[in-house]
């Protein structure tokens, strides 16, 4: 059951990575969280930053979320 687990959780990482490669913009791809969700804590921010980050790291450019 737990390798079932870990197989579901690497299948959303990788679909989340696919995804992820279509937002050009960190901002909006973090737009994508609801922010009212009361299960979402501060590591799913960090998480989905650094899936949006590796999608990326392949272009110079960082992620400019100032305004």
């Amino acid at each position: 059951m737990l390798m079932q687990e870990k197989g579901e959780q690497v299948l959303w990482m990788a679909d989340c990575y696919s995804l992820a490669k279509r937002f050009p913009d960190a901002r909006t791809w973090m737009s994508l969280l609801e922010p009212g969700d009361p299960n979402l804590n501060p590591f799913h921010y960090w998480l989905w930053m650094e899936i949006w980050k590796a999608s990326h790291s392949d272009s110079d450019s960082e992620p400019k979320l100032s305004a």
